[in-house]
């Protein structure tokens, strides 16, 4: 059964880019008066200096560094999401990589998000939609992993920090696994505000703290110290190594010398608009507003009129702790021996809500919640600085480093190799990005609209190069019917065979 579901996927998949081609292709929905480029998903490997010479040596392949940022936003300055981020780490591997500025995630909350990119593979197909694994479907149970996929190609595979929900998920996925952490620690001090002052009757625990320990204390400063002792390793074979980093996933706790990289009275707020959940169809309000008896952002204001400063520059100060960290293990890259063989792949598992739509956190449908930080390096293929705006998703990375590394990609697969598309960032792209959120609710993303239908058949639809903040929905308008109807087919395509309870 699951063969065949992907082999249905496949060929809805094909009769929808059909489809879309009739009408003009996404780039004509996507991007106006924009020249479609003549590389094609099927791009010439002639010359491709990480293609395999024609020896079956598994030595010849490159290494691949996988780096994983838990809760990333685009709070980043290479992406342009606040004005006062200080990244100089995330900014300076983008000048070296291709920035994919339109990634998205396939599930906007950390277990799930993580499945679809390890197995490459919708929610719709292996039923996994929340942090837990009980509702897994047997194509899940029976799929190949990521890492155990690079090791039985003939990679050694390394893990610390958090790749899966749970770390490293199991440890037959790899051959070597780092030592344990405090995770998301360590707590504030005095405790997480919200459960001290509220306790139960708000679900979404928003705390921080500026902490005052020695440099070297934090989970993710011992994830890149460990990263580095593997970067100075002569290996026999090529490497899969996965770092996870924790940070800003609250509680938002950082080191206090980054705190004191920014002034909390000048920064600048996310743009609110007050009345944003009126045109949002009932479903999508009540997620934002039934989560708790009282709901983040109200409790938020409720527990100090500044609290929703501090939470913003706590968020800032966590990014900068991992902006540092991962800086540092990149530094240690460009100074070693594998620096040369070495794909780098540096991504968000999904955004993150500081008050937008009246939410806060992730989980949800919207640009905020689904927008994931994405840039690769290949060394000889990549251009420095390349910038692409297609809308590629977390999905699609299992299958392009399975064509980087010239490996045979699983029967599994449900993304598309984006290689060319390192090449020639502007090349022809014609998928957008599909998001769910529960079983029945999906978003796609193209270059730009947003479209989103819930279970009940409500729609909304965001024009992004009118309305970046997704204020005003345009499902209701008539002249729009066609840019919905050839967005929902792609719906129609996630969902085929999607069980809904």
């Amino acid at each position: 059964m699951g063969l065949r579901l992907f082999q249905r996927h496949k060929r809805l998949f094909a009769a929808v880019l059909a489809a879309s081609v009739l009408v003009g292709g996404w780039g004509s929905v996507a991007t106006a008066d924009e020249p479609v480029s003549s590389v094609t998903n099927g791009a010439t490997r002639e010359a491709d200096p990480v293609a395999n010479s024609g020896e079956d040596s598994a030595k010849r392949r490159p290494n691949v560094l996988f780096i994983a940022v838990d809760d990333l936003n685009d709070w980043v300055g290479c992406l342009g999401g606040n004005p006062d981020a200080k990244t100089p780490n995330f900014d300076e591997f983008a000048r070296q990589s291709v920035l994919f500025r339109n990634a998205h995630c396939q599930v906007a909350l950390c277990n799930a998000s993580r499945v679809s990119v390890m197995t490459g593979m919708y929610a719709s197909t292996t039923g996994i939609y929340a942090n837990s694994l009980k509702h897994a479907g047997p194509v899940y149970r029976s799929a190949q992993q990521l890492p155990l996929w690079f090791g039985e190609n003939g990679y050694r595979t390394m893990c610390m920090g958090k790749i899966y929900h749970n770390d490293h998920g199991k440890k037959a996925y790899w051959d070597e696994v780092g030592p344990k952490t405090l995770r998301w620690g360590p707590e504030p001090p005095n405790g997480r505000q919200f459960t001290e002052r509220f306790g139960d009757r708000v679900q979404d625990s928003l705390a921080w703290a500026a902490l005052d320990i020695e440099p070297g204390e934090m989970p993710d400063e011992q994830i890149a110290t460990w990263a580095k002792q593997q970067l100075d390793k002569d290996h026999e074979q090529p490497f899969f190594l996965a770092l996870g980093f924790y940070k800003p996933h609250t509680p938002m706790t950082a080191p206090k010398r980054y705190f004191d990289l920014f002034d909390r009275d000048k920064l600048t707020m996310p743009e609110v608009l007050e009345d944003d959940l009126d045109d949002v169809p009932e479903i999508g309000r009540r997620w934002v507003l039934d989560r708790s008896e009282i709901i983040a952002d109200e409790a938020v204001d409720l527990y100090s009129p500044t609290y929703r400063r501090e939470l913003v520059h706590a968020y800032h100060a966590c990014v900068a702790l991992t902006d540092d960290c991962v800086g540092q293990v990149l530094s240690h890259l460009k100074n070693s021996r594998h620096h040369d063989d070495t794909i780098v792949v540096l991504w968000s598992d999904h955004g993150w809500h500081l008050g937008e739509k009246g939410h806060w956190r992730k989980w949800m449908p919207w640009e905020e919640s689904t927008r994931s930080f994405l840039a690769v390096r290949v060394p000889g293929l990549t251009a420095d600085g390349s910038v692409c705006d297609r809308t590629v998703g977390l999905i699609d990375i299992f299958p392009t480093l399975a064509e980087l590394c010239d490996l045979d990609a699983p029967e599994q697969l449900e993304g598309e190799s984006f290689r060319h598309l390192l090449v020639d960032p502007q090349g022809e792209w014609n998928r957008p990005a599909l998001t769910s959120t529960k079983a029945g609710n999906h978003t796609v993303r193209s270059d730009r609209w947003r479209y989103i239908r819930y279970r009940d058949g409500s729609e909304e639809l965001y024009d992004h190069s009118k309305d970046p903040n997704e204020w005003t929905n345009l499902a209701s308008h008539p002249e729009l019917h066609e840019v919905k109807v050839q967005h929902a087919q792609w719906i129609d395509t996630l969902t085929a065979g999607e069980v809904i309870k």
